[in-house]
């Protein structure tokens, strides 16, 4: 029988040998570690530009200044924009882990990307209050989700929709109950822009806003008013917030 040809060095015909399973595991905990590096400096970044904005939102709860109220502007901003430049590589650092089999949870398992996760939540939060500001001064209309009319459920609905978050439909009831079942409420203490506020008791509710900082809220508050951005009212509030990102 004539010899096999030779190609490139390798057998034509014979069959591929994979590297050593010890060279494999070794090359993937070198990733692995690689990978956790990145999201720790990631993390670190997150959790400072998280820490700012925190502090200037408190600042303008204790001296309601324009010069308070900028300052936190400029730090939220800050920190939306990191989380738009951080999302695309912590996506990439994640599904690289899954290209090698690795659980991404297993590498998070310390709390490392806990703080990026959030921001990513965050930054969906302050579009979603973007998008809700983006409609004050148009009309009330019941069970309407714009454009142009809006009940207040609508409302909260179609900001979270545009940051592509489902809140649980087209009811403040039903964004009540979602949000208790997938255990998205927090005491109404640590609120944050973005947070969903309501109002009755739990499990019926008759009205929901969204938080916008500083003490504010964007409504769409009964027939006859419009869209609006007011002070957060304390009477029938719930005790907790629904954090929907």
């Amino acid at each position: 029988m004539a010899g096999a040809a030779v190609l490139g060095g390798t057998v034509a015909g014979a069959p591929h040998h994979a590297a050593p399973a010890a060279e494999r595991t070794e090359d993937t905990a070198a990733v692995v570690r690689s990978v956790q590096a990145r999201l720790t400096a990631l993390d670190g970044a997150a959790d400072r530009a998280g820490k700012a904005a925190a502090i200037a939102d408190e600042a303008v709860l204790q001296h309601d200044t324009a010069a308070n109220r900028a300052a936190a502007d400029r730090a939220e901003s800050a920190l939306a924009a990191l989380a738009d430049r951080q999302t695309p590589e912590l996506t990439g650092l994640l599904q690289r882990l899954e290209s090698l089999g690795v659980r991404p949870e297993t590498v998070q398992g310390d709390g490392t990307t806990a703080t990026t996760a959030a921001l990513v939540g965050r930054t969906r939060a302050l579009r979603a209050v973007s998008y809700a500001r983006k409609q004050i001064g148009d009309p009330y209309g019941f069970a309407k989700a714009g454009p142009g009319r809006w009940d207040c459920s609508g409302l909260t609905m179609k900001s979270y929709k545009a940051v592509k978050v489902a809140i649980g439909g087209h009811s403040a009831t039903a964004q009540w109950r979602k949000a208790k079942s997938k255990h998205r409420l927090v005491s109404f203490k640590k609120k944050k822009a973005g947070d969903l506020i309501f109002y009755g008791r739990p499990g019926a509710v008759y009205h929901v806003a969204i938080y916008a900082g500083h003490g504010r809220m964007i409504e769409a508050p009964y027939p006859g008013k419009r869209v609006r951005e007011v002070k957060v009212r304390n009477g029938d509030r719930l005790s907790q917030v629904a954090r929907p990102a």
